[in-house]
C-alpha cells in the first residue's frame, strides 16, 4: 500500500494507470451492427490510414477541402457586406435632392406637369471601401506568398498546412464576431495570410504525393475542381443564411469546418512522423530564381491572364445585369456564376482525360482555353436575357479550367525536371498569379466600368487573353529535358575527372524516338532529382557508424579529430561544389556511385560483382536434344520480344512497395539491358552504350564463340531455324571447327586490369578488334553448357545450393564483360549471370518472365507465321592470338579457375515463421532478418562488420541504390531504430556511402593533399563490406538468386521474406 501510495502521487504515472484503465475499458467491446471488437476496427483503420494508397486519397480530401473553404471564404461575403456595411453604419451618409418634372393627366383629358423634389441616401466612398475590403485578403496573399514559398521548402507541407488552417479559423471567426469596418478588413487581410500558407502549401503536398505526370494532372483537376465549387456557390450559400439567419452564422460554420480540416491533418497525415521519416529536406530553388526560368514566367503570365476574366467580371457583372436586365430579380444575380460550374468540372475532365492520352499538349490545351475566355468575353455584353449570359459565363468557366488543368500539373513538371523536386516556392507562384489577378480585379475593374464602360472591360479582357495565347506556343520544347541551369562546364569535367560520354557512352544510335506515338509509358515518368544531403548530419552518422566498427576508443578519437577538421576546413568548400554538380544534372549520386561502386573495382566480375540467377522451367526438356534448342529458340525469342517492348518505351511504369509503397519507381535501368557493356581499361572501366537495333547474339558452347543471327530484316526468326542454328553451333563446338581452340573468354574472368592488358594485346590485330566489336554489339550471351551430373560442384542432397553455386562461379564457357548470360545445360538447369554495374536484379527478373511466359504462350499456339522462316549460318568468331597473348591467356585461365573453386554457397529454408507473423507483432521483417546476420556475425567473429543492405532509390531520376548500414550502436534497439530512421533515410536519399564517396572523389581534383578523414584507415574499414545483404522480394519460389562477397573474407547473403517463411542464399 505504501508504494502504491507513491506510485498514485506522481500524476505520470496516474495518466498512464488512467490511460491502461480506458484501454482496458475499450478491449472486448463489440461494435453494433459491425459486430467487430472496437479495438480490432481501430488497428485496422490506423492501418489503412498508414497506406500509401489511402494516404494520396486523404491528402487529396484534405488538401481539396481547404481549397474550398479559402474561396467560399473570398467570395461568401459579396452578397453580405454591401448590406451589412451600410447597416452598422460604416460609411458616412450625405443628402442630395432632385427635382424631376412628371406629366401627369387629369380626369378631363387634360395634362399637366409636376415638379418634385426626390431626397437621395448617399454613402461616402461605399466604393472605394468596399473594393479595398474585397482585394485586402489578394493583396496580403500576393505579399506573403513568396515568403510562405520558402518557408514550405524548408520545413515541408504539413505544418505550413496546419498554420494556414488556424489562421483562417481564426480571420474567419473574427470576421463573424466584427461589427466595425477596422475589425473587417484586419479579418479580411489575416484570411490572406493564412491562405497563402494553406493554399500553396495544398497545392505543394498534391504535386509531391503524386508524382507520376497523369495521376497528379487529376489529383490537381479535382483540387481546381473545389477552388471553382467554392468560388461558385459561396454568394449564394452566404445570401441565404445572411438574409435567415444573421451576417455570423456562414462565418461560424465555414471557421468549424476549417478547425475540422486542421485536425485531419494532425490525424491523418502525423507532420511529425513525416519529418521524421523524411530526414532531410532538399534545398529547393527560391520563388525569385524560380521567375527566371522562362518556361515558368510563361505559366505564370498565363495563369494570370486566364484569373482575370473572372476577377474583373465577378463584381461588376451584378450591376451591369440590373441595369441592362430589369426583369432579372435578385436571386436570380444571385445565381448567376452557379450553373457555369458544371462546365468548369467538364473542363477538368476532359483535360486531365486529354493529357493522360496525350501527355505534351499541356500548352495547346492552355493556348486553346485563353482563347475560349476571350471569346466568351467578348460575348458577354450582347447577351439580353438570363439564358442568354449564362452560355458565355460557362463557356468562360470552360476555359479557365483547361488552362488551370493544363498549367498547375505542368509547373510540379518543370521543377522536377530543371530545378530540384521542392513544390513549394513554384506553387507559391501559381497563388501569386491568382492573387494578382484578384487584387486588381475589385479595384480596377469598376474604374473601367464606370469610365469606359461595361463593353470595354470586356474586350480588354478578350484582346489580353487573345494576345497571350500565342506565347504559350513557347512552352512546347518543355518536355525535351534540359536542366535550367547551363550542362556541364569545362570547369566541372575538369574539377572532378568525369566525361559522361567516358563512362555512359554515346546514346546518339538509341533507335527510338520520343515524338512517335506508343511513348506514353515509362518513357513519360516525371521524379524528383535525389536530395544532397547536408554535411553535418552525414558526418554525424560517419562517427556514430565508425563507432559500431572501432577496435578502441584511441582509434575513434583519432577519426572524431579528423572529422571535425574535415568539417571546419576542406569540407564546405566540396559540399558546395557537389551541390553546384548536382543542382546541374539529374542524378548527382551516378556521377560517382557507378565509378567507385563498379568501374574502380579491380576485382574478378565472377564471384565478387555479377550476381547469379538459377530458375526451374518444366518445359525446358534436356532428353532430346532438338526439344532442348527449341525450347532455348523459344527463350530467345521471347528475349528479343521483351527487347521490342523497351526499344519502343512501352514498359509499364515500377510502383515501390513498403514503407514509401505507391511511389513512382525509375526506369532508366531499362532502356540499356540490351545496349550495354563493361569494357575493362586500366584503373577504371568505362560502360559503354551499342546500337539498341542489333539483330545477332552471341553463343558459347565449349568455350567457343559463336555469333548467331536472331532477325532478318526487322523480323524474328521463326523457332525452327533458331533451333538449326542452336544444333549447327553444338555441332561445330564438339567438332571443333573453329580456326582455333583457345577458350578467350577467360580474359574476362580475372582482375580488371589484367583483363584490359588482355584486350590491348588482343585488338591490336584487326581479326581480334572485329570479333570483339561482334560481341559488344550483340543482344546477350547464351552459354550452351554440357551435362553437370558428373559435375563434383553438383551436390545431390542440396541441389538448388549447386544450382546457384554454378551460375554465380563458373567460368569457363562464359563472358562476363556482356550484361546478360543466358545458361542452359544438357540436363536441365536453366541460369543468369549478370554484370551488375548496368541494372538491379528486378530488371533481369522481369526480363527472364516476359520469356518464361512467352514460352508458356507459345507452347500453347504452336502458330509461328508471324516470324520470319529464315535459315542464317551461325558464324564463328576467329582470333589470332600470339605468343604474348597465349601465355596471358592461360595465365588468366588458372587465376580464373582458382577463383571458381573459393565459393561456399548454402540455401537455407527457415519455415518456423514467416513475415506474417514478424508483422503481427509490430515488427520489421527485414529488420528481424538483419538483426539475425548482425548476430549470427558477431558469434563468429566477436565484432560486428560494416555491413551493405541495398537500398532502392528508384523513386528518384535515374537512381539506383544507397546502403542501408544496418550495424548500428544501437544494437539492442535494434528492429525499432531500422523501421523509424535508417532505412528512410536511405531511401529518400539520406544515406552517408554515396555523399561520402563523391566528397572524397572531388577533393581528388580540387585539394592539394587529400582530406585526413579519407585517408584514416577508419574510413576504409567502413566501406570494406565484409557482410553484402539485399532483400529479393520478387524472387519466385521455384528459383534461387544470390552472390558472392564482395571481399575474400566476407559474406554475401540474398533473402526473400514469405508469408510463413524466410528463404536465404549464402
Amino acid at each position: 500500500m505504501k508504494n502504491e501510495g507513491r506510485f498514485l502521487k506522481n500524476p505520470t504515472n496516474k495518466r498512464k494507470r488512467l490511460h491502461i484503465h480506458t484501454e482496458l475499458q475499450i478491449m472486448g467491446f463489440v461494435v453494433p451492427i459491425l459486430n467487430r471488437d472496437f479495438d480490432e476496427i481501430r488497428q485496422e483503420v490506423r492501418g489503412r490510414i498508414k497506406e500509401e494508397k489511402w494516404q494520396r486519397r486523404l491528402v487529396l480530401i484534405i488538401v481539396s477541402t481547404a481549397l474550398l473553404l479559402d474561396n467560399m471564404l473570398y467570395m461568401v461575403i459579396v452578397p453580405i457586406i454591401p448590406d451589412y456595411l451600410r447597416r452598422i453604419g460604416a460609411y458616412k451618409v450625405k443628402y442630395s435632392y432632385q427635382l424631376t418634372n412628371d406629366t401627369v393627366g387629369s380626369e378631363n383629358g387634360t395634362e399637366y406637369f409636376v415638379s418634385k423634389l426626390h431626397k437621395i441616401k448617399e454613402y461616402e466612398s461605399e466604393d472605394t471601401s468596399l473594393g479595398y475590403l474585397f482585394a485586402s485578403k489578394a493583396i496580403i496573399q500576393l505579399l506573403v506568398n513568396p515568403f510562405s514559398g520558402a518557408l514550405i521548402d524548408r520545413i515541408g507541407y504539413e505544418i505550413p498546412m496546419i498554420i494556414g488552417l488556424v489562421i483562417m479559423f481564426s480571420s474567419t471567426a473574427i470576421f463573424a464576431l466584427g461589427q466595425s469596418y477596422g475589425i473587417l478588413f484586419f479579418a479580411r487581410s489575416l484570411q490572406g495570410l493564412g491562405s497563402a500558407f494553406a493554399d500553396t502549401s495544398g497545392l505543394a503536398m498534391i504535386a509531391n504525393r503524386f508524382t507520376e505526370e497523369a495521376e497528379r494532372s487529376k489529383a490537381l483537376g479535382i483540387a481546381l475542381a473545389f477552388i471553382s465549387f467554392g468560388s461558385l456557390v459561396a454568394p449564394p450559400f452566404g445570401g441565404v443564411l445572411y438574409e435567415f439567419c444573421g451576417k455570423p452564422v456562414p462565418f461560424l460554420l465555414l471557421s468549424f469546418v476549417c478547425l475540422l480540416d486542421g485536425f485531419m491533418v494532425f490525424m491523418v497525415i502525423h507532420p511529425k512522423t513525416q519529418r521524421a521519416e523524411t530526414g532531410e529536406r532538399i534545398k529547393g530553388p527560391t520563388v525569385f530564381r524560380l521567375l527566371l526560368d522562362p518556361y515558368i514566367a510563361v505559366c505564370a503570365g498565363a495563369l494570370v491572364t486566364a484569373n482575370v476574366s473572372l476577377a474583373f467580371l465577378e463584381p461588376t457583372i451584378s450591376k451591369w445585369m440590373t441595369d441592362t436586365m430589369p426583369t432579372v430579380t435578385e436571386w436570380q444575380i444571385g445565381l448567376v456564376w452557379l450553373p457555369p460550374f458544371l462546365p468548369h468540372v467538364l473542363g477538368v475532365y476532359v483535360a486531365v482525360k486529354l493529357l493522360k492520352r496525350y501527355s505534351q499538349i499541356s500548352w495547346l490545351l492552355a493556348a486553346v482555353g485563353l482563347g475560349l475566355e476571350g471569346i466568351s468575353c467578348f460575348i458577354v455584353p450582347f447577351a439580353t436575357t438570363y439564358t442568354g449570359l449564362i452560355i458565355p459565363l460557362s463557356i468562360l468557366c470552360f476555359g479557365i479550367s483547361l488552362v488551370d488543368t493544363a498549367l498547375l500539373p505542368l509547373l510540379g513538371y518543370l521543377v522536377d525536371t530543371r530545378h530540384a523536386s521542392v513544390y513549394g516556392s513554384v506553387y507559391a507562384i501559381a497563388d501569386i498569379s491568382y492573387s494578382i489577378a484578384y487584387a486588381i480585379g475589385p479595384v480596377v475593374a469598376g474604374t473601367v466600368v464606370a469610365n469606359l464602360g461595361f463593353f470595354s472591360l470586356n474586350l480588354i479582357i478578350c484582346l489580353s487573353n487573345v494576345l497571350y495565347a500565342p506565347a504559350l506556343s513557347f512552352i512546347r520544347s518543355v518536355y525535351s529535358y534540359k536542366p535550367f541551369e547551363n550542362d556541364f562546364d569545362g570547369d566541372y569535367k575538369r574539377d572532378v575527372s568525369f566525361n559522361e560520354s567516358e563512362f555512359y557512352g554515346s546514346l546518339e544510335n538509341q533507335h527510338f524516338d520520343p515524338k512517335q506515338p506508343g511513348h506514353q509509358y515509362a518513357y513519360d515518368q516525371v521524379l524528383p532529382k535525389p536530395p544532397v544531403p547536408e554535411l553535418k548530419a552525414t558526418l554525424e552518422k560517419y562517427v556514430k557508424y565508425a563507432g559500431v566498427v572501432a577496435d578502441s576508443k584511441s582509434q575513434l578519437f583519432q577519426t572524431e579529430r579528423f572529422v571535425e577538421h574535415f568539417y571546419r576546413t576542406e569540407g564546405p568548400q566540396l559540399q558546395k561544389r557537389l551541390e553546384e554538380i548536382a543542382d546541374q544534372s539529374s542524378n548527382w549520386i551516378n556521377h560517382f556511385w557507378l565509378k567507385t561502386m563498379y568501374l574502380e573495382n579491380r576485382v574478378p566480375l565472377p564471384l565478387y560483382s555479377n550476381p547469379g540467377y538459377a530458375f526451374d522451367d518444366p518445359n525446358f526438356h534436356s532428353d532430346n536434344k532438338d526439344d532442348m534448342f527449341k525450347y532455348i529458340a523459344l527463350f530467345i525469342q521471347g528475349l528479343f520480344d521483351f527487347k521490342a517492348v523497351v526499344d519502343r518505351r512501352e514498359l509499364p511504369s515500377d510502383y515501390s512497395t513498403g514503407m514509401f509503397g505507391g511511389s513512382l519507381m525509375c526506369m532508366e535501368q531499362f532502356w540499356y539491358l540490351f545496349s550495354s557493356y563493361r569494357h575493362p581499361r586500366l584503373g577504371v572501366d568505362t560502360l559503354e552504350r551499342v546500337d539498341t537495333n542489333t539483330e545477332h547474339i552471341t553463343v558459347m558452347c565449349n568455350s567457343q564463340i559463336y555469333i548467331m543471327t536472331v532477325m532478318k530484316d526487322g523480323k524474328i526468326i521463326d523457332r525452327d531455324n533458331l533451333a538449326k542454328q542452336l544444333a549447327t553451333i553444338k555441332f561445330m563446338a564438339d567438332k571443333s571447327i573453329t580456326s582455333n581452340h583457345w577458350p578467350v573468354g577467360f580474359v574476362t574472368a580475372v582482375n580488371r586490369d589484367k583483363a584490359s592488358l588482355a584486350y590491348k594485346i588482343l585488338e591490336k590485330d584487326p581479326i581480334n578488334r572485329k570479333s570483339l566489336e561482334d560481341i559488344k554489339r550483340s543482344a546477350f550471351v547464351v552459354c550452351l553448357d554440357e551435362s553437370l551430373q558428373s559435375d563434383k560442384m553438383m551436390s545431390k542432397d542440396h541441389p538448388a545450393s549447386s544450382s546457384l553455386s554454378y551460375m554465380i562461379s563458373t567460368v569457363n564457357n562464359r563472358w562476363f564483360d556482356k550484361t546478360f548470360q543466358f545458361i542452359f545445360t544438357e540436363d536441365g538447369l536453366c541460369g543468369v549471370n549478370y554484370e551488375h554495374s548496368v541494372a538491379e536484379g528486378m530488371p533481369m527478373f522481369k526480363m527472364v518472365d516476359h520469356a518464361l511466359n512467352y514460352i508458356k504462350s507459345k507452347k500453347s499456339n504452336d502458330d509461328d507465321s508471324t516470324k520470319f522462316a529464315c535459315y542464317q549460318k551461325p558464324r564463328p568468331l576467329c582470333w589470332n592470338l600470339n605468343e604474348q597473348m597465349r601465355e596471358l591467356l592461360t595465365d588468366c585461365k588458372k587465376e580464373a579457375m582458382k577463383i571458381s573453386k573459393s565459393l561456399n554457397i548454402e540455401i537455407l529454408h527457415y519455415t518456423g515463421y514467416g513475415k506474417q507473423f514478424i508483422k503481427s507483432i509490430n515488427a520489421s521483417p527485414d529488420a528481424i532478418v538483419q538483426m539475425a546476420l548482425q548476430w549470427t556475425f558477431f558469434k563468429c567473429h566477436g565484432k560486428l562488420t560494416s555491413t551493405y543492405e541495398t537500398a532502392s532509390l528508384r523513386r528518384f531520376k535515374q537512381g539506383r541504390v544507397e546502403n542501408l548500414r544496418s550495424a548500428t550502436p544501437e544494437t539492442l534497439n535494434w528492429v525499432k531504430q531500422m523501421e523509424n530512421e535508417n532505412a528512410s533515410m536511405a531511401v529518400t536519399g539520406y544515406g552517408i556511402d554515396n555523399h561520402l564517396w563523391a566528397l572524397k572523389d572531388i577533393s581528388l581534383q580540387m585539394c592539394d593533399i587529400m582530406p585526413k578523414i579519407f585517408s584514416d584507415a577508419m574510413f576504409r574499414e567502413l566501406f570494406t563490406f565484409r557482410l553484402s545483404t539485399s532483400q529479393i522480394p520478387w524472387l519466385p519460389d521455384n528459383a534461387a538468386v544470390g552472390y558472392g562477397p564482395v571481399v575474400d573474407d566476407g559474406y554475401g547473403c540474398a533473402y526473400k521474406l514469405s508469408d510463413g517463411s524466410i528463404k536465404m542464399q549464402k
